[in-house]
């Protein structure tokens, strides 16, 4: 009876160690991924704002290019758009290097997601909320693609319309090139207006990209809002 107890105090005490050790190693575990959880809600915050920094210079640069289309559309509506060869080239070959797409910073959400640790995301709210705005992408996505569909057709246009030499050195130099009439390659009506036509869609899609960018900066502000006050984040 005595060797019975001795020996189930014996296994007691060493159930009673692994167990110690198993409830350690959790904590410490556990203390290891809180602590990767905040590096990683500091990361996306800083991927957030640049966002917002994105979002908001992408409004004030599709100011530029809407000039830029206007001025084409007045200079190739006139009826001495030859005598403003130069600048009509240059107004026309300038617009696809100016305008921008939306492409927002996945890289830690990313990297989350390709090495499981989102599932390190203690809150239920935030964990649902950064799924929402980077599900939204897919719809950045399609934007992106849409309006790289209508700046190829506006090159295409164009290519039908101006010299390819001269298109070819304003780009070069981001420069007025002085040109002849002569690069004017036509001035058929439904070619000068299939142009503007391309040109409006372009116009088109970037106020779409401004719509989607509004509300994803709205969405943005609000999720470091609610991820500053999960983790307490002053920064």
């Amino acid at each position: 009876m005595e060797s019975f107890g001795h020996y189930f105090f014996e296994f007691f005490m060493m159930f009673l160690a692994v167990f110690l050790g198993f409830l350690a190693d959790n904590i410490r575990e556990r203390r290891v991924e809180k602590k990767q959880e905040r590096v990683y809600m500091q990361n996306m915050l800083e991927d957030l704002r640049a966002d917002i920094s994105l979002y908001n210079n992408y409004t004030k640069n599709n100011i530029s290019v809407f000039e830029l289309i206007d001025t084409l559309v007045q200079l190739i509506k006139s009826p001495e758009r030859k005598q403003h060869i130069t600048k009509l080239a240059y107004t026309a070959r300038m617009v696809l290097p100016q305008f921008k797409q939306l492409v927002p910073t996945e890289r830690t959400y990313e990297q989350m997601k390709n090495s499981g640790t989102l599932r390190l995301i203690s809150s239920q709210e935030t964990a649902n909320s950064i799924s929402y705005y980077y599900y939204s992408v897919n719809e950045l996505q399609k934007y992106n693609e849409s309006i790289m569909v209508w700046a190829t057709d506006y090159g295409s246009e164009m290519g039908k319309i101006f010299d390819g030499e001269l298109l070819l050195n304003i780009i070069k130099e981001k420069k007025e090139i002085p040109a002849e009439a002569s690069a004017l390659l036509t001035e058929d009506p439904v070619v000068l207006n299939a142009l503007i036509t391309s040109a409006q869609y372009l116009y088109g899609a970037l106020i779409l990209g401004e719509k989607i960018g509004s509300e994803r900066s709205i969405a943005a502000n609000e999720l470091i809002v609610l991820i500053k006050k999960e983790y307490k984040l002053e920064v």
